[in-house]
């Protein structure tokens, strides 16, 4: 089902760059116009001027997909990035820490993979996308032709035939190597031996790929095929064997230790329909209600708590918390189960009418504090790993409601997909994210993907 195929990775060159960790980025969609600036400040080089350039309406007249093309064809004529001699699929390896001395290390394979409608049942998808922002990046494609960021997804565990080759070609040296900003390490090989290649072909030839982040860049990559190929009438098997059919892809299996979902809480903006003895007196008709003592002035030690007692629990129930301001998180363990029913009668599948994040938006979301769903993707709703922050912005009076999610689990994620079903908004955050800065994939029409 799965086609992975080798490619000459475009590289930054160590005689310009002799530090990686001073010009990778990332993604997109995590870059806060802050981190932006940062990223531009630190290494006139940083890959943050290609996936998120700056407007230089003012100065040279040029918006930031000019910038961004600007910038990409100076550096590959420069030398600053360059191709890799020999075609190869790429091994990742990310070692990181979740919680306190907790150390995890997840293994992938960072290769072009065969684009597909999602009709075909080979690519799956498990969260809902927005035209804006494939509008953007597609504007970006336009401009820099190639997969500036490898796209995370995941197969089904074990594969011993992928197992193998990481195993043995992971026991030599790494060709680059960094620790980013967050403490994570980042190494890569590569893997050009014609029968490595030709084993993780077979390995994954048969497997069903889903989508674990970059759902936008995969979109705008099925939409830039389509409108080049169509422009450009290739059709056929001359399609099948153009760049631009393949996006970069960083492919784990789905019983990696490393392939880790943090929990994404939500910070409700717009005044809810009930509050104060209402709102508690709405949540007890679905809920068993626990409180927990928190100081609006110190919150961190409440929420770490607060957030314990939800993980411990949401292994048996399906459970969440509210803040609403006070001095107490409320635990919510749901005691209802018409909500569950009412979207199974909806026709939903049973792997989403089961999903805490979909009973949250149902029931508690939509249901008690009024913010329908048509209203959900804009500015009503923001989404936040730091429930500290999330509770400072209620206190402060910025936010109205924070609510606090476990996360799904990845099989989980895979039962949705395998369904059919999209997840809410913001369902899923995987961590680590994929560096760019390491591997680009230039979609230059002359070159064939494939030979080794």
């Amino acid at each position: 089902m799965a086609e992975i195929v080798p490619f000459r990775a475009l590289r930054y060159n160590p005689r310009f760059v002799p530090d990686l960790a001073q010009v990778v980025a990332p993604p997109y969609d995590v870059i806060s116009p802050e981190a932006q600036e940062r990223y531009y400040a630190r290494h006139p080089y940083n890959v943050v001027r290609l996936i998120l350039a700056k407007d230089e309406l003012s100065v040279s007249g040029r918006d930031r997909y000019a910038c961004a093309a600007r910038t990409f064809a100076d550096w590959r004529r420069e030398g600053i990035l360059r191709r890799d001699t020999a075609p190869a699929v790429y091994l990742y390896e990310q070692e990181f820490a979740i919680g306190e001395g907790r150390r995890l290390r997840r293994r992938g394979v960072l290769a072009p993979v065969r684009l597909h409608d999602y009709a075909d049942g080979v690519i799956f998808p498990h969260e809902r996308t927005f035209p804006r922002y494939k509008d953007d990046r597609l504007q970006l494609m336009r401009a820099c032709p190639a997969n500036l960021e490898a796209i995370l997804g995941f197969f089904p565990g074990p594969n011993p035939g992928v197992a193998a080759v990481l195993d043995r070609c992971l026991e030599t040296g790494p060709i680059a190597g960094l620790v980013d900003e967050d403490g994570v390490g980042h190494r890569l090989w590569p893997v050009s031996e014609p029968e490595e290649v030709r084993a993780l072909q077979t390995a994954l030839r048969e497997q069903p790929i889903f989508i674990a982040d970059g759902h936008h860049r995969y979109e705008t990559a099925l939409n830039f095929r389509n409108e080049r190929q169509a422009h450009e009438g290739a059709a056929g098997g001359a399609a099948r064997g153009r760049p631009d059919s393949f996006v970069l892809m960083n492919l784990v299996p789905a019983d990696d230790p490393g392939l880790v979902i943090l929990p994404t809480h939500r910070i409700l903006r717009r005044r809810p329909a009930c509050a104060g003895e209402a709102l508690t007196t709405a949540l007890a008709r679905h809920f068993w209600i626990t409180s927990h003592p928190v100081d609006p002035g110190d919150p961190l030690p409440g929420v770490h708590r607060a957030l314990a007692d939800l993980a411990r629990r949401g292994a048996e129930a399906m459970v969440f918390g509210l803040y609403a301001g006070g001095a107490a998180v409320l635990a919510l363990e749901l005691n209802d189960p018409t909500t569950t029913q009412a979207l199974l009668a909806e026709g939903h599948a049973p792997a989403f009418a089961n999903l805490d994040v979909a009973v949250l938006h149902r029931l508690v979301v939509e249901g008690v504090l009024g913010v329908p769903a048509a209203t959900q993707a804009d500015d009503s709703i923001r989404y936040t790993r730091d429930a500290a922050q999330a509770i400072a912005e209620v206190a402060a009076g910025t936010a109205s409601v924070a609510l606090f999610l476990n996360p799904p689990r990845v099989e989980q994620v895979q039962a949705v997909a395998m369904a059919g079903e999209r997840m809410p908004q913001k369902s899923t955050y995987f961590y680590p994210k994929v560096l760019g800065g390491l591997v680009i994939n230039p979609l230059d029409a002359a070159e064939v993907p494939g030979g080794v």
